[in-house]
């Protein structure tokens, strides 16, 4: 037994990465940490506190910002594949690919969910609303983002630099080659058994472990009630009620409250035509990359109309 990790849910943020995490962590050979995000690959030298609003609640109390802590959360555990879910990873590779190499156990394997680009980068915008930040519109974050990115604010307020994969992966790929596998959100989505199966082969797990990839996990979307969402924003916030309610609730059933309260809205079209453009030579790049078309994307199927 080891506490190095040998599996890595890199990202990307809101493309499925905290379902797929759940999924995992209930096969029998698959040890998920909790925290799910630690954050230490990529802020190795301990992540710095972000000063954006929410950013307390979204990374800063979870991070773990020592190497030692870090290790302690894979420390004697049995199963044969031993791992985290940090979507900060994707985001920093300079950091990210010397720290895997130096930290996780040899033949590690990574991977990676994509999703649509622009609505990757709304959900993001719906997630900070649904958690009661006052996030303006869309378009004024958007408009905001470098600005705040200079000011300390972390990634989840990075809407379109972190739907830019293209230049995000290429360093993994280039790094680790077949041990990165893509995984494409929307086609997760459409056959969740068939997608959750190919990861677990990717694994070297069993994938007849008899998981239920179809439950809905981290849902984006707005809240239908101010009420509701204010409750569980209060038991999100205060460490001792949320101990509390996750020994007294199941996760199914705290996911199933939380996402009866959502509501689905949708890009305005202008928005959408207007980031798909900026997004299209990094697009055409991650296709090249990846080695598939990803036509089912409305940002590059509606960029070839």
């Amino acid at each position: 037994m080891t506490e190095a990790p040998d599996l890595l849910v890199i990202g990307a943020a809101r493309s499925g990465t905290t379902a797929l995490t759940s999924f995992l962590g209930e096969h029998p050979d698959v040890f998920m940490c909790t925290p799910k995000e630690p954050h230490l690959l990529a802020f190795p030298g301990g992540a710095p506190r972000f000063t954006g609003p929410g950013d307390d609640d979204l990374i800063n109390r979870v991070a773990i910002r020592d190497e030692a802590a870090w290790r302690e959360l894979f420390r004697n555990r049995p199963e044969r594949r031993r791992g985290e879910g940090s979507v900060t990873t994707l985001c920093h590779p300079q950091t990210a690919i010397p720290a895997i190499r130096r930290l996780c156990a040899p033949g590690c394997r990574l991977v990676v969910l994509l999703r649509d680009p622009v609505d990757r980068a709304f959900s993001s915008w719906q997630y900070l609303r649904s958690r009661g930040h006052d996030a303006g519109s869309f378009e004024d974050g958007l408009a905001a983002e470098e600005e705040r990115t200079r000011a300390g604010w972390s990634h989840m307020w990075q809407f379109a630099r972190l739907s830019r994969y293209g230049e995000q992966l290429a360093p993994f790929a280039a790094a680790f080659g077949d041990r990165l596998l893509v995984v494409v959100q929307e086609e997760f989505a459409a056959d969740p058994a068939g997608q959750l199966r190919r990861v677990l082969e990717f694994l070297d797990v069993d994938p007849d472990a008899g998981i239920d990839p179809t439950r809905r996990v981290n849902e984006g979307g707005l809240p239908r009630s101010r009420a509701v969402a204010g409750a569980l924003n209060v038991v999100r916030r205060s460490p001792v009620v949320r101990n509390l309610v996750k020994t007294l609730v199941p996760e199914r059933s705290r996911e199933r409250v939380r996402s009866a309260n959502l509501q689905r809205e949708t890009v305005d079209p202008a928005t959408r035509a207007r980031l798909a453009e900026s997004f299209a030579p990094d697009l055409a790049d991650l296709q090249q990359l990846v080695g598939r078309d990803l036509a089912l994307w409305p940002s590059v199927g509606g960029a070839r109309r």
